[in-house]
């Protein structure tokens, strides 16, 4: 007992002499742990892929088929810069191993993806489409494959998404996501080699200041008000921790209150569909000769043709009406599970500041939309086409989110082209029937 009493005050002393140093030792043998562990975690995840990978590479292909070739858009500065490392680490092998023929072509500035998927040979023989990044990767792809003179064949084209964006928010909607980031983004490049793929509405939104200016499309919408502009800063103020969110608000109506957003909107009240038949798949070259052809005989045909959506957008509106809110919304169904097609225009009601603050700080938490809030009383209608002409003060800057990407505001014309794009999707409810996975 007496020599225990001795070692105890002995080991006392130490700690008391040296505590700086054992505390800190002590934190950083459970941080090293916790780190390696997480590291054999996401290797175990890796090999698991990789397995499933390997069995759909192992399959034999006909006498006289091709291997799949997929173009990727890879944005190297997503993810803080670690975009190209976790898509070399968790993507690729994946579709090596699946048999695929990789094409990786890196962007260097924004807008580079619009221009690389916009140039003619850029997807001349191309099977699949996947762009690695953000929402705003998505949405310059989409542009550049919609805004070609070939956009007949191209928007047939399948398009995969790997989640490495700041935003995802298409990606969640139509790949399952964990909390693992890199299940996430293995899950992902399953999804294009399993080849199942879920219809996509457009937007199409050309600006009406310039009759030569070219559209822009998106898959998600149109936000413009002060919650986006809240929602822009939640990255700087960091150092309050869970209390950022509600800062980020309340330095928003600091800045300017009341905030409010003016446009005329016109739009026609429209029956809303529920299902659009796509333009029909053309039939394979069955002749003969066909056999001895090195290529596939439904490969991308590079011929001009006519826009489409010129002669479907209106130039007459059955409804006009001034708009003055504190945020002004339009987006498409693609995050939800609804099968209607059409444009929900919001507008949110007078809000003091208070509720700006609450509803904002409950939209931020919950990651749901303010207009999609349970017990809000925003105005809604549910459209095909609209057209915008914000009122903006003289000398006043204003910004649109479109896809979560700034655009500056401007008078624009807006038209939905239902199931215009097929993205590869592992989410069954967003399947169609027969296309679920066995």
């Amino acid at each position: 007992s007496g020599s225990l009493e001795v070692t105890m005050a002995a080991v006392w002393k130490f700690y008391r002499n040296h505590w700086k140093k054992l505390t800190f030792g002590g934190a950083a043998v459970v941080f090293l742990g916790r780190y390696l562990n997480n590291q054999y975690q996401e290797n175990l995840v890796r090999r698991e892929f990789c397995g499933k990978a390997q069995e759909y590479g192992r399959k034999p292909l006909h006498c006289m088929g091709q291997t799949r070739k997929v173009v990727v858009f890879l944005n190297p500065a997503a993810c803080k810069g670690q975009a190209r490392k976790k898509f070399e680490k968790n993507a690729v092998p994946l579709l090596h191993l699946a048999g695929l023929e990789v094409t990786i072509i890196e962007t260097d500035y924004e807008g580079h993806a619009k221009a690389l998927a916009s140039f003619p040979d850029t997807l001349r023989r191309t099977d699949a489409v996947v762009v690695a990044g953000g929402d705003g990767t998505i949405m310059e792809v989409v542009t550049g494959i919609l805004r070609r003179t070939d956009q007949f064949q191209t928007c047939k084209i399948p398009i995969g998404i790997i989640p490495l964006g700041r935003n995802n928010s298409l990606a969640t909607s139509l790949l399952s996501s964990t909390e693992s980031e890199v299940r996430w983004i293995a899950e992902s490049a399953m999804a294009v080699i399993k080849e199942l793929t879920c219809p996509v509405d457009v937007m199409r939104i050309q600006p009406l200041q310039d009759e030569s200016s070219k559209p822009v499309f998106a898959t998600l919408g149109i936000r413009w008000g002060a919650f986006r502009d809240a929602e822009l800063n939640l990255d700087k103020y960091w150092y309050m921790g869970p209390l950022k969110q509600r800062f980020a608000y309340i330095r928003r109506i600091m800045k300017e209150w009341p905030s409010e957003v003016s446009a005329v909107l016109s739009y026609n009240v429209q029956p809303v569909q529920t299902d659009t038949n796509r333009d029909p798949e053309p039939e394979p070259d069955r002749s003969w000769w066909a056999w001895f052809r090195p290529w596939k005989t439904t490969q991308v045909r590079m011929e001009p043709e006519e826009d489409p959506n010129e002669a479907v957008m209106p130039n007459s509106w059955d409804t006009e009406r001034r708009v003055s809110a504190v945020e002004f919304t339009a987006s498409t169904r693609n995050t939800t599970l609804s099968q209607e097609k059409c444009i929900a225009v919001s507008t949110s009601p007078k809000l003091s500041r208070e509720d700006f603050v609450n509803l904002g700080d409950l939209s931020a938490s919950t990651k749901t939309p303010p207009q999609d809030v349970p017990g809000q009383d925003w105005s809604k209608v549910q459209v095909d086409s609209f057209q915008l002409e914000p009122q903006i003060p003289e000398g006043k800057e204003s910004w649109f989110s479109i896809d979560n990407e700034p655009y500056e505001v401007m008078p624009i014309k807006v038209k939905l082209l239902p199931n215009k794009l097929s993205f590869f999707c592992n989410k069954e409810e967003r399947l169609p029937s027969s296309a679920q996975p066995l």
